[in-house]
């Protein structure tokens, strides 16, 4: 199998009070899995920590595939790809929402008898209080499942999902940052009574393909530290516009 390479743009930027704007950082990054193994995955993050770049060196899914344990089967093949990443909150600042926006392209050819899935999981979130309790959550989906006649497509999976993650005030003794953990999984199956027909199948994304990738925004407001005075209060943030910064105020 030749080598690819898989570019994923990971992009964080803040709507957040000018003040605290060089502070605002994307920290602790990492990747692991069958389909990012940390030893050949380079993260490339921005001098000011805003923005991260997450080079693969291949993110491709083929059966049969290759097995070295006597009870694996060669006619599965899922590859997981765990992105592990804190948000540091400057004080007096509290996480609204990620925004996941999706613009990833590949190639599929699978042989009739093959289908084979493109996933994007919100595992978990944690600290200052955005510990999850409704279990993993399902972001974007394609599949290929029509197992009666051979496949072959280029195919883009472009969209954008907007996660409420409401964090508690950096300020109030819990802590200064949340930690995601999204996971990506792309799969090839050989399906039963196939396995004897000599059908194969293989997803594949890599650099040639992929003009995008996954790109990450978190939207964050300034919060009271400290008692709350009575009489109603307005939650204000500083959002980009067309490139302008403008304050909005609810």
């Amino acid at each position: 199998m030749k080598t690819k390479t898989l570019l994923l743009a990971l992009g964080l930027m803040g709507a957040i009070n000018c003040a605290w704007a060089e502070n605002f950082q994307f920290q602790n990054i990492r990747v692991g899995g069958t389909g990012c193994p940390s030893d050949v995955t380079q993260i490339v993050m921005a001098p000011d920590f805003s923005t991260a770049s997450i080079l693969f060196q291949s993110f491709e899914s083929h059966v049969p595939a290759v097995v070295d344990n006597p009870k694996a089967t060669p006619y599965i093949s899922i590859l997981n790809c765990n992105v592990f990443l804190d948000i540091k909150l400057p004080l007096g600042q509290k996480l609204d929402a990620l925004e996941i926006s999706y613009d990833m392209r590949g190639h599929a050819f699978l042989d009739r008898g093959v289908n084979g899935n493109f996933k994007s999981f919100l595992i978990s979130s944690n600290g200052l209080g955005t510990e999850r309790s409704q279990g993993v959550q399902l972001l974007q989906e394609k599949n290929w499942t029509n197992t009666s006649v051979d496949q072959e497509e280029d195919f883009l999976v472009q969209t954008t999902k907007s996660l409420a993650i409401q964090s508690q005030c950096n300020g109030a003794g819990s802590g200064d940052r949340v930690s995601i953990h999204l996971q990506h999984q792309l799969g090839s199956q050989i399906m039963g009574g196939f396995e004897r027909t000599n059908a194969s199948g293989t997803i594949t994304m890599d650099s040639s393909d992929l003009k995008g990738g996954i790109r990450l925004r978190a939207y964050t407001s300034a919060c009271r530290v400290g008692p709350t005075p009575p009489g109603p209060r307005r939650n204000c943030r500083v959002v980009r516009i067309n490139g302008r910064s403008q304050m909005v105020c609810q």
